[in-house]
């Protein structure tokens, strides 16, 4: 058997052992900073649901400072006490990525194990992506992905939600944005991978999914060996007067 670990990265003492075991309730939520996740997080709140906040950062993405403007406006109506994970793409699924096309499902991929590691590390059942049906030509956001993404969870315990699915156009996300109190501003880390990501066929898409399903599941199995390295590990109170 292995053993799940964190890799310290950073100064700071960072550990998930810190971070206070949640119940069923709690969603663990990717969080971008850009404006789909970012009302993930603001809806999920308002309903009284608690959130564990995940930001990846990889070689390929900059701007995490974008993202500390997002936790500072969140942090004015969030609970203080909302965790919020820095973490580093992990390199290493336990599993074959050399099938890939240039997408971004591999790092979806990559965010799926991340999210669910730290699910079961602080006994939480459910993991959220800012995914919107606008975007649902992307091929992590195609109907015929999120329906494998939510069996391959299910079987290992754990429910996927898409609290914002329904938006139908960046416009009316921009606008619910506002409606919060909140940047209309996508404060995400720029990806420098994007501009190279290819469009995939109907049959292709297909065969890409198929593979992605399959690798997610390998990932699963062996998760308690891939190492999950924090960056940094704040409360999102920290950020309240801008830190």
């Amino acid at each position: 058997m292995g053993q799940f670990f964190v890799q310290q990265i950073a100064e700071t003492d960072v550990d998930l052992d810190i971070i206070q075991s949640a119940d069923e309730a709690n969603v663990v939520l990717m969080f971008s900073g850009g404006r789909d996740s970012t009302l993930a997080a603001a809806r999920l709140n308002s309903i009284g649901v608690p959130v564990t906040l995940v930001t990846i950062t990889s070689k390929h993405l900059e701007g995490i400072g974008r993202v500390h403007l997002r936790l500072a406006e969140l942090a004015r109506t969030l609970p203080p006490g909302t965790d919020w994970l820095h973490i580093e793409q992990p390199d290493q699924l336990q599993t074959d990525t050399s099938f890939y096309d240039q997408t971004c499902l591999p790092c979806h991929h990559a965010y799926v194990v991340v999210s669910v590691a730290i699910a079961k590390k602080i006994n939480a059942s459910k993991m959220a992506f800012g995914y919107t049906h606008y975007q649902s030509d992307w091929p992590e956001q195609t109907p015929l992905a999120i329906a494998r993404l939510k069996t391959t969870l299910a079987r290992h315990g754990i429910e996927l939600l898409l609290p914002v699915y329904d938006l139908p156009s960046r416009e009316v996300a921009i606008e619910e944005l506002g409606a919060y109190g909140l940047s209309t501003s996508s404060l995400e880390q720029k990806c420098l991978r994007q501009i190279t990501n290819v469009a995939l066929s109907e049959e292709r898409l297909i065969q890409q999914v198929d593979l992605w399903e399959d690798a997610i599941e390998r990932s699963m199995l062996n998760i308690a060996d891939i190492a999950i390295s924090v960056i940094s590990h704040k409360k999102i109170g920290d950020f309240h007067d801008g830190a």
